[in-house]
């Protein structure tokens, strides 16, 4: 019974020659089956001259039965397998097409040429099958390349939580500079309006008192902002690095599973560098009570009749929300408006550097209550009115001034 055959010279059937396609894609290289895009493995020669891959060729004849006689898969000639020579030229031609094709496959081993199926946990990089099967990663956990990427993304999921809550406490933080930006602003110019009121009342020989006031408000107000702006470039700094982490991290995120796990070693270690908390500074608001406490006193020697002295002042930047303070911060005065302040350190009450707090009635200059027992060395009077109609003041000592 005769076999049947493929003309390749097409002599039989023109429309179905195969040797123009044979001699144009296949020249020199391995006949390989068309459904399975399999390695090269032992590139053989029959007898006919027809090349394969063996283990391809193999698997074919097999289907084929015939017992220890087989036929080529494009001439039909007979043939066995102690017939096929094993070609050294065609194996170091497919070792060099293997090489080629990994150095221009991303998700391909370039030591072996196949494909990423595993990712190792000691290494934290995608590896291919013989890549697992070889010493260098005997003993080592390795996971199927899909769950490794899901694995790797939960774990950088996690490892993004505390650097966005960071990023949240950080542009709170710029928030609330801000805020306190706009506060100083408010109140260098309350208190510039202050001082010249102050020093109009006093005329035009209270001039060079006003001028070395506002001098030295300027100084300060510039030394503030100087100090905020500082802040800002650092929180700005800040933020800007953590959403850039955040960013690129999120990019590797969604990027393919072999080129993701790549660059993880590198994506991880960007998540490690957490900066510190934002800190809030003491001493960054104005020192108004510096300005404007008992001011007139400083200049007593020239205005000795008008001078009035409060021995004790009341410090804006540490009053409560709720509390009106006249201008010359000696009455306080509770309010039904909650007014918007920054939450400086200060915010808390007057201090005092003794060891006991003693409350007086300045008529009568007799003590009204003694508080003694106090641990530390400086004690923090608190002082609140809850009256609307009697507010609490500070009022004026008496001026006694002897001349040589």
């Amino acid at each position: 019974m005769r076999q049947p055959s493929i003309d390749l010279g097409g002599a039989s059937n023109p429309a179905f020659s195969l040797k123009p396609c044979l001699e144009k894609w296949l020249p020199d290289m391995l006949i390989l089956r068309m459904t399975f895009p399999v390695q090269f493995v032992s590139a053989s020669v029959l007898t006919c001259r027809h090349r394969f891959c063996k283990a391809c060729l193999k698997d074919s004849w097999e289907t084929q039965g015939s017992g220890d006689s087989h036929y080529c898969l494009l001439c039909w000639c007979r043939s066995s397998m102690d017939q096929i020579v094993v070609s050294s030229a065609l194996e170091k031609t497919c070792e060099s097409f293997k090489v080629d094709r990994s150095k221009n496959d991303p998700e391909a081993c370039e030591e072996h040429g196949e494909k990423f199926t595993l990712f190792c946990l000691e290494d934290l990089e995608p590896i291919c099958g013989l890549c697992g099967k070889g010493a260098a990663h005997t003993g080592h956990r390795l996971y199927p390349i899909g769950e490794g990427a899901h694995d790797c993304k939960e774990e950088l999921k996690s490892a993004l939580l505390p650097l966005k809550e960071k990023l949240q406490v950080y542009k709170k933080a710029k928030t609330a500079c801000e805020d306190m930006a706009e506060h100083i602003k408010s109140q260098a110019e309350h208190t510039e309006t202050q001082i010249k009121d102050e020093f109009e009342a006093l005329h035009i020989f209270l001039k060079e008192q006003e001028a070395a006031r506002l001098s030295a408000l300027k100084a300060e107000k510039e030394l503030k902002n100087l100090e905020v702006n500082h802040r800002f470039e650092d929180m700005n700094h800040e933020i800007a690095s953590l959403s850039n982490t955040i960013r690129l991290v999120e990019k590797e995120m969604n990027s393919k599973d072999v080129l993701f796990l790549k660059n993880y070693k590198e994506t991880i270690r960007r998540t490690w560098q957490t900066p510190l908390e934002p800190q809030n500074v003491p001493g960054a608001l104005i020192d108004v009570a510096k300005h404007l406490g008992s001011l007139k006193f400083r200049v007593w020697e020239k205005m000795k009749n008008i001078v009035k002295y409060n021995p004790v002042i009341l410090d804006p930047n540490t009053a409560a929300s709720c509390f009106i303070l006249s201008e010359d911060l000696t009455v306080v005065q509770n309010s039904t408006q909650i007014f918007k302040l920054p939450d400086n350190l200060e915010r808390f009450d007057i201090n005092m550097d003794r060891g006991k707090v003693t409350f007086y009635d300045p008529r009568e200059r007799a003590p009204l209550y003694t508080f003694t027992g106090i641990i530390s060395p400086r004690a923090f009077p608190y002082f609140c009115s809850a009256c609307k109609e009697h507010p609490l003041k500070i009022l004026p000592t008496r001026i006694l001034l002897s001349m040589d």
